[in-house]
């Protein structure tokens, strides 16, 4: 499934420790890891042009740290690695390589509530949200306090074991379905299915039609149930009113998910490039991780 993964670094805490991820993965089907850091330019430049010797210098280190690093995976875990060094924009270097390299999966870390603390998230990890073709997994830390110090630790055990998919029934979210799907093979074991009626939308027209919107949503949400039942899902169904991300981050905090799978774009994709998708918002605002899977992907 997860044949081949890249892991983009820049060697934070976080980055190293979401490579504790690899057992997990293995179990998904993980062969290969592909390690990748990217230099920016910006930090070798002098005035306005790049110093080559600061890029070289940067080079070798970024390979003396990757060598070991991939040495250790392939040691500890049975799997083959490699690594590449790229220089540019970091978030463009990672969607480039996964691209070319034709990964199944990228994996990065953000730290609790938002993309903070680390240079490789921030802005990075939302924008290579933004703009990758290749599912993502935004897995979430927290940083904890033992023997007085502050160690860096996984939000959720059990990457796969209880899923949030929450579903607009647009094309996009039938994508993330069928992930949904091919993760029972991985461990996974009950799903809990969420559809928000977006009460933004619900305007004096759309009213009058309430209970009819609701039965049409209920019947289709029935009928993805029945499909997760055939795989051997424990399957809720949850069908509720609010401002979706708001809603979908409630319930997974009600249920205590180690997960949440869901579309990259809705049915309104040019509202959401306005005002910012529904996934976006979740894998920023929440603190379970959230695996992001693309328009179009084809799994």
């Amino acid at each position: 499934m997860f044949s081949r993964i890249l892991f983009p670094t820049d060697f934070s805490r976080h980055a190293t420790k979401v490579l504790e991820c690899l057992p997990a993965l293995k179990n998904a089907g993980l062969e290969e890891v592909v390690l990748l850091h990217v230099i920016n330019p910006i930090k070798a430049a002098r005035w306005i042009s790049v110093d080559e010797s600061v890029i070289a210098r940067l080079k070798r280190e970024a390979q003396s740290q990757m060598e070991a690093i991939i040495a250790q995976i392939c040691s500890a875990h049975g799997l083959s690695g490699r690594y590449r060094i790229a220089v540019g924009v970091t978030y463009q270097e990672i969607v480039r390589v996964a691209t070319e390299e034709q990964v199944s999966l990228i994996i990065m870390g953000s730290h609790g509530r938002g993309f903070v603390r680390g240079a490789v998230l921030g802005s990075v990890t939302q924008n290579v949200l933004r703009h990758t073709r290749t599912p993502l997994l935004i897995e979430k830390f927290r940083f904890i306090e033992q023997q007085g110090k502050e160690v860096c630790d996984f939000v959720c055990q059990g990457m796969f074991r209880k899923i949030l998919f929450p579903t607009d029934f647009s094309d996009c979210a039938l994508s993330a379905l069928q992930m949904v799907k091919q993760l029972r093979t991985c461990g996974a074991e009950e799903v809990v299915l969420v559809h928000i009626q977006d009460t933004r939308r619900l305007l004096p027209p759309v009213l009058s039609q309430r209970e009819e919107l609701q039965k049409q949503d209920q019947e289709r949400l029935e009928e993805i149930k029945g499909q997760l039942h055939f795989l051997g899902y424990r399957v809720k169904s949850i069908l509720r009113e609010g401002i979706p991300f708001v809603e979908i981050n409630r319930i997974a905090e009600e249920e205590d998910v180690c997960m949440i799978v869901l579309g990259s774009h809705g049915k309104s994709a040019i509202k959401e490039a306005l005002i910012g998708s529904v996934s976006e918002a979740i894998a920023r605002e929440h603190i379970r991780p959230v695996l992001v899977i693309p328009r179009n992907w084809e799994g």
